[in-house]
């Protein structure tokens, strides 16, 4: 059986242009930790630390359940509340990575047990939730995360365009590169944010 990889099932999603256009997404269960502060903080840090290994347990630790189905891990998300753009420190966060369908509360705290017994890792900030963006307005961005401002404006142009607006200060950002690995002009982020028809 070939593995469930969300990537390439959604490329809507995970692949939109390098110009705006509308998506619906629908429901996704995720593992999510929540956070404040600047992307620059130690908690950001430790935050996507626990969610890939949370991740990587479901992935290799669970091969003789009989619910468990193959698949690839998803990319790093983030939810991004900016309440002033300026001061990085009032910023309000949730890092997530998408899970497989098959995942259900109860398997997230059996891996969440193992995971902290195995590892020896705090969990307790981690928790699972299923999430709907439904209508949203997306681009992928290429270049540093510092000049995303203007791929948002190009959004916030194509929402006047087509009698959109937003519906909250927050928004989405799927990471396809690794910042580390990647020089910053080439790095590709998926950018989101939920709309509604005026």
């Amino acid at each position: 059986m070939e593995n469930y990889d969300r990537k390439k099932l959604y490329k809507t999603i995970y692949a939109p242009k390098t110009e705006p256009s509308l998506v619906i997404v629908e429901t996704c269960p995720y593992i999510v930790v929540e956070g404040e502060g600047s992307p620059l903080d130690e908690a950001y840090d430790e935050s996507i630390e626990l969610l890939y290994a949370l991740s990587y347990m479901l992935k290799m630790g669970f091969k003789d359940e009989i619910w468990y189905r193959k698949f690839v891990v998803s990319p790093l998300e983030g939810l991004w509340s900016a309440v002033e753009v300026e001061n990085r420190d009032s910023w309000r966060w949730a890092s997530m990575i998408a899970q497989p369908p098959f995942i259900t509360e109860e398997i997230f705290t059996k891996v969440a047990e193992r995971c902290s017994f195995a590892k020896g890792i705090n969990v307790k900030d981690a928790h699972f939730e299923r999430i709907e963006d439904a209508l949203c307005v997306t681009m992928m961005h290429v270049g540093p995360y510092e000049n995303e401002d203007r791929s948002f404006d190009m959004m916030d142009r194509f929402c006047l365009q087509n009698k959109l607006q937003r519906i909250d200060a927050t928004h989405r950002e799927i990471y396809l590169s690794n910042p580390k690995k990647t020089e910053p002009e080439h790095l590709k982020t998926v950018l989101r944010y939920g709309v509604e028809r005026i």
